[in-house]
């Protein structure tokens, strides 16, 4: 098994007082783990900046010694490294980029091995033939978004002092297709919601009846809930655009969400959770879910395109929408090219009548002027 280089973070340790009380140290410690051991050393400084440059000589020592130099450091390495920083700068997308990276078909399982002077052209082009023969095969945008992380876990360890990376390779992204505009019929997600274990049920209901998107509704925190007011707060670090907004809660989605509170372990700050722990995704119980109701290629964020939909149809204003939907900008709205049926027929009605009335008076006006 390869060494892994060491990953960590700067903490002010905590100590009893004589008095009983707890405090903190104003020095700042050093904590990082190497091959799972953890470290702790003093910076010897009360200055948290100072502490992490300190912190980043500790872990780059730590690189060479353990044959760090360029041409041997591992995918692995810089995947842990990738990982250490975004816990530090406590990015919402932290949980996100663990699941790529750790699922079956994640990247580690397929970089993590490899050198990074290894990682060319031609091994890219290798993991996307590899990845396009999983099932359900994975969208050209989900491949990216795979390799967006490995570029990115490349590009940190050339930024190293001493640099991790001699040089990153150039990434020919795969071409996006054009958006999606499929939507969840009421039928098609009774099937599916039926089919889904209660996890992702709950998980579900909120994104059909709300149009959260799939990592809001995983970061719902329990004690956010209040089914009195009938709403769901949802927090700024937890949102896309970084907009705390809240989530009404109506129809279905009380009971069910009364049911995962029930159910849920209370020690779990998270609604959505799976043996009393916080659910990251929940891929292949979606896929099967949607084979069973008929909707193979549906996706989570179908039900986005689906929700806005319905608050159009049920007369909300496009503003109301995007209050609820959390889109910023109209821009966005308008890629979901949203005109059901329905409306189409309502549309077309409306303007058979207003040129109806327009051919109307242009004849008057001729018959006029005959006379």
């Amino acid at each position: 098994m390869p060494n892994k280089l060491a990953s960590g973070t700067v903490i002010q340790r905590r100590y009893r007082t004589r008095e009983g009380d707890f405090t903190k140290t104003k020095v700042w410690y050093a904590r990082y783990y190497v091959n799972g051991e953890r470290r702790e050393v003093a910076t010897g400084t009360e200055n948290r900046d100072e502490a992490i440059k300190f912190l980043r000589r500790q872990m780059a020592g730590l690189a060479t010694q353990i044959g760090g130099e360029p041409e041997r450091v591992r995918m692995g390495d810089l995947f842990d490294l990738l990982l250490a920083w975004y816990a530090k700068k406590e990015r919402r997308t932290t949980y996100d980029l663990k699941y790529m990276i750790e699922k079956e078909t994640g990247l580690r399982a397929w970089f993590g091995n490899i050198k990074a002077s290894n990682v060319t052209s031609s091994e890219i082009d290798r993991f996307i033939a590899w990845r396009r023969q999983h099932k359900p095969r994975p969208a050209n945008g989900t491949i990216n978004r795979e390799l967006a992380y490995v570029r990115r876990a490349l590009k940190l360890g050339e930024r190293q002092d001493p640099p991790l990376v001699g040089r990153v390779p150039k990434f020919d992204m795969l071409p996006n297709g054009d958006a999606r505009e499929g939507t969840l019929e009421h039928e098609q997600y009774r099937s599916v919601r039926d089919a889904l274990p209660s996890y992702a049920r709950i998980a579900l209901v909120i994104g059909y009846h709300t149009g959260a998107r799939k990592g809001e509704v995983l970061s719902i925190l329990r004690d956010k809930v209040n089914l009195k007011a009938g709403r769901i707060e949802l927090l700024s670090r937890s949102v896309k655009n970084k907009h705390a907004r809240f989530l009404p809660i109506y129809g279905q989605m009380g009971p069910e969400i009364e049911m995962a509170l029930a159910a849920g372990n209370p020690a779990c700050p998270f609604l959505i959770q799976r043996k009393g722990k916080r659910v990251y995704d929940f891929e292949k119980s979606w896929a099967t879910a949607c084979e069973m109701a008929g909707v193979p290629q549906s996706l989570f964020h179908d039900l986005r395109r689906t929700a806005i939909t319905n608050m159009i149809e049920a007369g909300f204003s496009e503003k109301e929408a995007m209050e609820i939907s959390g889109h910023l900008t109209r821009d966005v709205f308008d890629r979901y090219h949203i005109v059901s049926e329905r409306r189409l027929k309502e549309m077309a009605s409306r303007l058979e009548i207003h040129m109806r009335a327009k051919e109307e008076e242009a004849v008057a006006a001729a018959n006029g002027s005959i006379q």
